[in-house]
Formats: C-alpha cells, structure tokens, sequence
C-alpha cells in the first residue's frame, strides 16, 4: 500500500508571501477594539457646568468639534483638580448630598478663568467650598491651578485673561511663592468704618472644624461691605470674595439686595448685598447675617484656604477662639466683645 505524500512542513516562499499579505489586510479590516475612554464627569447627576456669567467664551476645539463638548473637556480637568484637593470623588459627594459646579467666566487663547464650588447639603450645619480657577490648553489636555496654587498664579500671570491691572494684581496677590507672612493683617470688618453690628457667633470654621476663620455679624443697617479693597468675585448669588492686594482675602455669605460683582476693582467699604439668609451654595442659616471669613495666601501648604482668626486683628480688634462659635475680642483701652455683643469697626 502507497503512503500518503506528507503535507509540507513549510509553504514555498510565494505561498508565505501570499498567506502574509492576506493576514495584513485581514488585521487592516478589522481594527483592534479601542479602549473605552473614562467617562466624563459631566454625566454625573451632581455635576453642572454654567456658561451664562461668560463675556468672552472662546473656547479651542482641539479636543472636541462642538461648544458644548470643548466645555466639558475643560470642566473635566477642573473636577479632576478640585477632587483631588478634597481627596474624594464624585460618588462620595453624591451620598454627602454634595453638587460641583464649573461656572466658565472667560475664555481666550487657549486660556480660561471661572470658579469651582462644591456645595453643602442644603438644611445641614455644613459648609461649601469654592476656588476660582485657571486653565491653560497643553497640547491636547487642559492644564488647571486651583486659587492659591502656583500653577493659577503662573496661569493666569502668563495668559491674557482679564485686563492687565486685575490680572497682575490677582495672580502676585495670590501666589504663595511671592508672598510672606505678615503680623498686619491689613482687613477690617464686613461692614462700614465707624458704624457697628452685633457678632452673633465667635470664631468658628467655614467648614465642619478648624481653623476657625470665620465671624458672624448682624443688625447695624445691614449692608455688608468689603472689609478692604481689591477684587470682587461673585461666586454664586449670595457669596463673594474679595483678593486684597496684602495676601489675603474675605468671603462674605448669606447676602441679600445683592451686586453681582464678575472682578470689579473694588474700595474699601464697597456695597456688596445686606445681611441675609442666602443658600446659593448650601448650607444653613438660623436668621440672616453676615458670615464673614479671612482667607490667605502666604503658606505653601494651605494657600487659599481659610485662616484661623486666632491671634489676628481685624478692624481694630484682637480675636481669641475658644469652643466653635464662643471666644471673644478685644480692643486695648475699649474692652471685650463676646458673641451677642456690638461692635465698632474701627478700620484698620
């Protein structure tokens, strides 16, 4: 019986060249499954992107072909700097009852400027957070510094965001590289020099704990003004903040009657809202007042953020923290105020 021709081990070279070509145009045809991209924030249900307060939206479509989806890529990158900051993330703020807001302000070569707030539960003796931000575009992904970060500083110092007197003033005012700490902290009080108001509450902290950067202020005729000049920012309706030119700024909550204010340059003692009850962010009031709180920027580990009033004078006097909401302040030669007492603002 005859055997059977073995099958050969190898193709003749034709026969390679031929099965190799067809196999390349077989891989041509059939692309490789892409990766799933990382979904966008976006898409969260506590997340809002806002765009209305913008003057100048002029945002690059490197990343994206519509408006609304270069407006994303951008509020991504800014979520993806403020949940590191607070070292959480997006479903955790959602079981807190927490929202974040990217509130877009301007947009130009490639540059962008806003505020970023993370809420409080509304009802609940908590506190939101809020930075204004700026955002480069680096090749294909958008670079962002969070207030008081040297990246927002360089940012915005190298960007043509804003004009140039606000731009130099904020980004040097700002910068913890540039700025010392100072003994004189240079602030008054949230209202009119020469006028009064009661502190309703001591020393207490912005958020849930220390520091304890914080007062409250009621009655006199209402009105809330800037404790010092500089720039004003609206960071939702109800809540500005105020960069000074001496590495600090003052947040001003719960305004009613209140002047949106998107960067104005602004004196000592300028009309900012009255006293309210406002929740623009959250939070709780138990009647309206003032809930003022220093900020600074001269400390590489904690600028922009909120700075322990211990120690520190403000308008003229001194104050002590004891337990949240309780200590005292005192001014050499008039007395002691504790919480329910009325207080000059004698400027500073």
């Amino acid at each position: 019986m005859a055997l059977p021709t073995p099958a050969p081990r190898f193709l003749p070279v034709g026969a390679l060249t031929v099965a190799m070509s067809a196999a390349l145009l077989a891989g041509a045809s059939t692309p490789v499954a892409a990766q799933p991209s990382a979904p966008s924030h976006s898409t969260a249900d506590n997340v809002e992107i806002i765009v209305e307060h913008a003057e100048t939206l002029d945002l690059p479509r490197t990343l994206s072909t519509t408006s609304e989806s270069a407006q994303t890529d951008l509020a991504d990158a800014v979520i993806d700097d403020v949940l590191t900051e607070r070292d959480t993330g997006l479903s955790t703020l959602a079981e807190q009852e927490r929202d974040v807001r990217v509130d877009i302000r301007e947009a130009i070569d490639g540059a962008a400027f806003g505020v970023a707030i993370v809420t409080a539960p509304m009802g609940a003796e908590e506190d939101p957070y809020a930075w204004l931000f700026a955002a480069e575009l680096d090749g294909a992904a958008w670079t962002v510094g969070l207030e008081g970060t040297e990246e927002f500083s360089e940012i915005l110092a190298e960007s043509s965001l804003m004009d140039t007197d606000q731009r130099e003033t904020v980004s040097a005012s700002t910068d913890p590289d540039q700025l010392s700490p100072m003994a004189y902290t240079g602030v008054g009080l949230p209202f009119s020099v020469g006028t009064s108001m009661v502190m309703t509450s001591g020393p207490h902290g912005f958020s849930s704990g220390p520091p304890y950067s914080s007062v409250d202020f009621a009655g006199g005729n209402g009105q809330a003004r800037a404790a010092r000049g500089g720039y004003a920012y609206s960071l939702c309706e109800g809540w500005t903040r105020v960069i000074h030119d001496n590495g600090y700024s003052t947040d001003y909550y719960h305004l009613e009657d209140y002047q949106w204010l998107p960067g104005n340059d602004v004196g000592n003692g300028y009309y900012l809202g009255t006293q309210g009850n406002s929740l623009c962010a959250g939070g709780s009031t138990t009647g309206a007042h003032i809930h003022f709180a220093l900020r600074g920027y001269t400390d590489p580990n904690a600028a922009g953020w909120y700075v322990a009033l211990n120690g520190l004078t403000l308008g003229g006097w001194t104050f002590v923290e004891g337990a949240a909401y309780g200590g005292y302040a005192y001014r050499d030669g008039v007395g002691t105020i504790y919480p329910g007492g009325s207080m000059h603002n004698y400027g500073f």
